[in-house]
């Protein structure tokens, strides 16, 4: 049996069984799955038959490419009544047949319940860690709708969400084709046109995976100063694991793209770590500082009534208050010096 597999079906199987999964289990599962895409073959029909060459089921066209909108009284209260997805009119630069395909795949999803549709595209952004800014860049849609219609299932206009499922097809064709030619390098143009059309926007900025993440942590726990050598082993690591994370084989790496995890990017993250660890603790440390020096002021405020320092004396003052007792230290030389000592005394200098 394993003759009959391809190299990255082994591979594939071989991390199935290394992650703790029994044969039963691998089997049971493998039925289960058997059966749910025989129902999606069955609910999908005409939609394929697209694919297969064969004449599609007549979709009706609106302005925006869809099918028949199914407005709910919930999703009249969106904002934007005129809105277009931008990315409906890029359905001309494809072929009738590819373009026939997405209508009719689209047309699908928007039968079914949005939450689960929502669900099922938030789980892939997480899957690929494709930031929610590049479906706003390319469907023209509210940031902040979109991320509370795929946390919160908060309702969406049919159009917008004909706009989001667009998006989530094409991108699912763009991966796979990415990790497919992946030993060829990264996806160029195509000069006959038969690339998916892609919005040319903001480059999309590399994102650390929770996978590679836990990796990393892990790592900084036993060496917080790898060496190039242990960071080019945590490179293969990290990537391996973002591979695993996506269902495909780790020789595939390079259709990561913008994920691919490289040795300057552990290297940046183990210095960043330690910066902030740094910071921490320089900030713990100022803080107990400064509780250790308010509190100085504070005992010598309550000490001051008996540490205060004797008041220095002046020779006049000293000999002013001798002739004010009495006038006796006048002309009596032992009572003027019995009248200073006794001054002296009282003012503490003995």
């Amino acid at each position: 049996m394993v003759s009959k597999l391809t190299h990255l079906q082994v591979e594939l199987l071989g991390a199935l069984l290394e992650s703790g999964l029994s044969k039963e289990t691998l089997i049971k599962a493998l039925a289960e799955s058997e059966l749910h895409h025989h129902r999606e073959s069955q609910q999908l029909g005409a939609a394929l038959q697209g694919e297969k060459g064969e004449p599609c089921g007549e979709i009706p066209h609106l302005p925006n490419g869809m099918g028949e909108s199914r407005m709910s009284e919930e999703e009249t209260s969106d904002e934007g009544e005129d809105f277009t997805p931008p990315i409906m009119k890029e359905l001309e630069n494809l072929s009738p047949e590819e373009a026939a395909h997405q209508k009719a795949v689209v047309e699908r999803l928007l039968q079914e319940d949005p939450w689960r549709v929502a669900k099922m595209v938030k789980s892939y952004l997480q899957q690929h860690n494709i930031p929610q800014r590049e479906v706003v860049d390319t469907t023209g849609l509210n940031q902040s709708h979109l991320s509370q219609h795929l946390n919160k299932g908060t309702p969406m206009k049919t159009q917008k969400r004909a706009a989001l499922y667009t998006w989530y097809v094409r991108k699912q064709r763009e991966v796979a084709q990415q990790f497919t030619h992946a030993g060829q390098g990264l996806l160029v143009e195509d000069p006959m046109g038969e690339e998916i059309p892609v919005k040319k926007g903001r480059r999309n900025r590399f994102k650390w995976g929770p996978a590679s993440q836990q990796i990393l942590f892990q790592a900084y726990e036993r060496q917080k100063n790898p060496s190039k050598e242990e960071r080019e082993a945590l490179v293969e690591e990290c990537n391996r694991a973002e591979c695993l994370q996506r269902g495909v084989s780790p020789s595939q790496a390079q259709g990561l793209g913008s994920n691919l995890v490289t040795e300057v990017r552990v290297y940046n993250w183990f210095a960043n770590r330690r910066k902030e660890e740094a910071f921490r603790h320089k900030l713990a440390m100022d803080s107990y500082n400064g509780s250790q020096s308010s509190s100085v002021p504070t005992l010598a405020s309550h000490g001051s009534s008996s540490l205060q320092p004797a008041t220095p004396l002046s020779p006049g003052k000293v000999h002013g208050e001798c002739q004010a007792e009495g006038g006796r230290g006048e002309g009596d030389p032992q009572g003027h010096m019995e009248n200073i000592g006794r001054t002296v005394a009282e003012n503490g200098y003995v």
